[in-house]
């Protein structure tokens, strides 16, 4: 396994479990998130907030746990990784494109209107799944080294902070 695969297993793990446990907390803001979103599909798809809610933080907690499992279950765990990053990001661009309002409660409290900025801060995300994907089945017969081993979960805790943090850090930078 190399490093770059281990440093994105190891940041989309982080980022989805602290996403989860974030919505899990914060469960009406998610939901409420949900309905915003599917309230645009139509009345009928409204009732299916709370499964979804549900659904998808299931989804990013068993995917970010298959991340940090045994070898067998993460090549399917970079793939969940890659469909959740991509619908993530392509929400976002809709929702862009199409001026819609719908709040991002995306690390379980509402911070923004979900738009350009959730496409900038999701993009890497899907590119980290890809580099995973792409590089998940080369073997190495070098052990790994420990020195290096700290650096990707280093850079995969600021990954993910800076992730959880985003709307927040453009806030800070964008000023009043």
């Amino acid at each position: 396994m190399t490093y770059a695969v281990l440093t994105a297993r190891l940041a989309l793990a982080g980022v989805l479990l602290v996403s989860a446990v974030a919505k899990a907390r914060s469960f009406q803001e998610s939901r409420e998130m949900l309905d915003g979103f599917l309230r645009r599909l139509g009345p009928r798809p409204r009732k299916l907030a709370r499964p979804a809610a549900l659904a998808l933080i299931a989804a990013e907690g068993a995917t970010g746990l298959a991340l940090l499992g045994p070898v067998q279950t993460v090549r399917p765990g970079l793939v969940v990784a890659a469909v959740l990053t991509a619908g993530f990001t392509a929400v976002a661009a809709w929702a862009t494109v199409s001026r819609t309002q719908v709040s991002c409660a995306c690390f379980g409290r509402p911070t923004a209107r979900l738009g350009r900025r959730h496409v900038v801060r999701n993009a890497p995300l899907l590119g980290l799944a890809v580099l995973g994907l792409a590089g998940v089945g080369a073997a190495s017969d070098a052990s790994p080294e420990l020195p290096a081993v700290v650096l990707c979960v280093v850079t995969a805790a600021v990954i993910t902070l800076v992730t959880a943090f985003f709307d927040d850090i453009v806030d800070l930078v964008a000023g009043p």
